[in-house]
């Protein structure tokens, strides 16, 4: 019935507004759309596909399960000494992995049901206006040095403004070529508050992420077979850019960026003077402390049990002790040992593999929504090498929603060769 199908876009605009604008992150959004599919499952709808699963879809879902798998594992197991002090730890510790189980009724859902893509650009821009309204208040008017908006913690609110900056850039692009100039320029205005949001954040290690943001989208041209400067160099593009160059020169002249300067120069000179620990931050501290962990516990000391086993392995004692490694793969490799992070890497090739291979899909969207895709793991890729990005609700929320909305968004355009100009 129609009404099933606008009640699910509904939903979806409401996550896509309040993953980035609210302290839930669309928490309550996810579950709305989960107990619909649930719902769903249990009547017979004229409105859903066909539901039957390609090979590539079911080697994803079984990855996911895998990896849940592990990680429910290591919330029962820990090695001998490193156990978890009471059963309420062991019920926390399996907070977070809950979310790849928990949203893959979402993932059977996006897989029957078109979604409008102007929902989800318009909830993202939304979003994103409030977060970094939010964000230079606290700045400017509170005088704090790195925002950090509704997330509690610069760091993610930085990455997931850089990535969704990225994702408003795709739409941008494919409501200008469209012909809608109203909700391009709309997105446009909300793309460049994404990237003055990362800015406010000085969350270095995100921005590495535009450099790759660049090769992608001349991958995306490539593929299109419209290589040419017209497209690539068009006045859409060319005002975003020059925005962004001003809105980063303003921001610049500003005394909370002379502390990004100055902590900048520090590890330029450090690296000049081959002391890399100090460049580092501390990092290197912890990377050494998490190969000995890994050397003695290569299968693993259990799910979010990083900080209880670090107090032990630390040279330098005090309270200073870390969450997590500062680098997903090696704190999988930590927590749910080598196999973890083998199968992590196995999911994100077999989603980045369908990206890749619908860029040249017949359908306009679905090109789209593979760009995105791709745009979505190589950003999280780049913020895991200095970040465990999963250890954070609000970037693991995004990331599983987001990555299983375009996967199962693709399928099911491509299965009913849909031209969905909406």
């Amino acid at each position: 019935m129609m009404y099933i199908s606008k009640w699910i876009n509904l939903w979806v605009l409401l996550f896509s507004i309040t993953v980035l604008s609210y302290s839930g992150h669309g928490g309550q959004s996810a579950i709305i759309l989960l107990l619909t599919m649930l719902f769903i499952s249990t009547t017979k709808n004229k409105e859903s596909s066909e539901f039957a699963l390609r090979k590539e879809e079911k080697l994803f879902v079984y990855l996911v399960l895998i990896f849940f798998g592990l990680q429910l594992f290591g919330v029962f197991y820990q090695p001998e000494g490193y156990e978890f002090e009471s059963v309420r730890r062991q019920l926390r510790a399996l907070d977070q992995p809950t979310r790849w189980l928990l949203l893959l009724p979402v993932f059977f859902l996006f897989r029957r049901y078109i979604i409008n893509w102007k929902l989800v650009a318009i909830g993202l821009s939304i979003g994103t206006l409030v977060s970094v309204t939010i964000a230079h208040h606290q700045v400017y008017y509170l005088g704090i040095d790195r925002a950090f908006s509704v997330f509690g913690n610069p760091i993610p609110f930085g990455e997931l403004m850089v990535v969704v900056d990225l994702i408003l850039w795709m739409f941008m692009n494919h409501a200008w070529n469209k012909g809608d100039k109203y909700l391009s320029t709309f997105f446009l205005v909300a793309s460049l508050a994404a990237f003055y949001g990362s800015l406010l954040s000085i969350t270095r290690g995100a921005w590495l992420v535009y450099v790759f943001m660049i090769l992608i989208f001349l991958v995306y041209v490539v593929k299109k077979s419209l290589f040419n400067y017209k497209y690539l160099f068009s006045n859409l593009v060319l005002i975003r850019l020059l925005f962004a160059v001003v809105i980063f020169f303003i921001v610049n002249q500003t005394e909370q960026f002379q502390k990004l300067k100055n902590k900048t120069v520090r590890v330029v000179d450090n690296l000049s003077q081959l002391e890399f620990e100090k460049s580092a931050e501390g990092r290197a501290e912890v990377f050494k402390v998490s190969y000995l962990i890994i050397k003695d516990h290569p299968f693993g000391v259990g799910t979010d049990n990083f900080k209880n086993v670090n107090k032990k392995y630390r040279e330098r004692k005090g309270d200073d002790y870390r969450n997590h490694a500062h680098n997903e793969f090696i704190n999988l490799m930590v927590e749910n040992g080598i196999q973890g992070a083998l199968v992590l890497i196995l999911l994100l090739g077999v989603a980045f593999k369908v990206f890749w291979n619908n860029l040249n899909s017949s359908n306009d969207l679905a090109r789209i929504y593979a760009s995105c895709g791709i745009l979505l793991i190589v950003s999280y890729v780049i913020f895991g090498q200095t970040q465990a990005i999963f250890s954070h609700h609000s970037t693991l929320i995004f990331f599983i929603f987001y990555l299983y909305f375009f996967f199962a968004q693709i399928q099911i355009l491509n299965i009913k060769k849909i031209f969905y100009n909406a």
